[in-house]
């Protein structure tokens, strides 16, 4: 994970418990135009039995629900809000894109949306990764909090606001 954070791309992990692997199974449908709409802006990895599936896409029976629990518990995301997309802020700091509850339209419709900022970002932002990363996650997080859906554990508040350049109340958080 660490190699793919290197380029010059916004990147996001698709976590779940997978009690039910129809929402998964909503992203291996929409693999295809994923990949055509983000193209090399945002590499969605998908956690697989044995690392992650970067661009590549795996059937929802492959779906590594291990690696996926261990980044869950470590965030501390409860069962309501899976699925959600996580995104790094800075080092060991992440924020987030809860699912659950969505309907397969909305749930698509929001990973569209990331994806179009996400090409935008990469014809307007800086050409180095590092400063991309930092300015892309601005832009996600800015969105996400702007259609109140940003959520991040408690841990990373200080960081997002850093990265947004305000102050970020824990209570705006979903």
């Amino acid at each position: 994970m660490k190699e793919i954070e290197r380029e010059r791309a916004l990147v996001g992990v698709y976590v779940d418990r997978a009690y039910d692997r129809e929402k998964i199974q909503w992203i291996m449908d929409a693999r295809e135009g994923f990949d055509t709409h983000a193209r090399d802006s945002w590499h969605l990895l998908i956690p697989v039995k044995n690392g992650y599936g970067v661009d590549t896409w795996v059937q929802p029976d492959e779906y590594g629900t291990v690696l996926a629990a261990g980044l869950i518990d470590k965030l501390e995301i409860r069962y309501a809000a899976l699925p959600c997309i996580v995104f790094r802020a800075k080092g060991e700091e992440f924020y987030f894109l809860k699912l659950g509850g969505k309907t397969r339209d909305q749930f698509l419709e929001e990973i569209g949306r990331i994806a179009d900022l996400a090409r935008e970002c990469a014809a307007q932002g800086p050409a180095d990764p590092e400063g991309f990363r930092d300015y892309v996650n601005m832009q996600v997080a800015n969105h996400l909090r702007r259609r109140k859906i940003l959520s991040a554990t408690r841990t990373a508040v200080p960081v997002l606001g850093a990265l947004l350049g305000s102050a970020v109340d824990i209570g705006e958080l979903v």
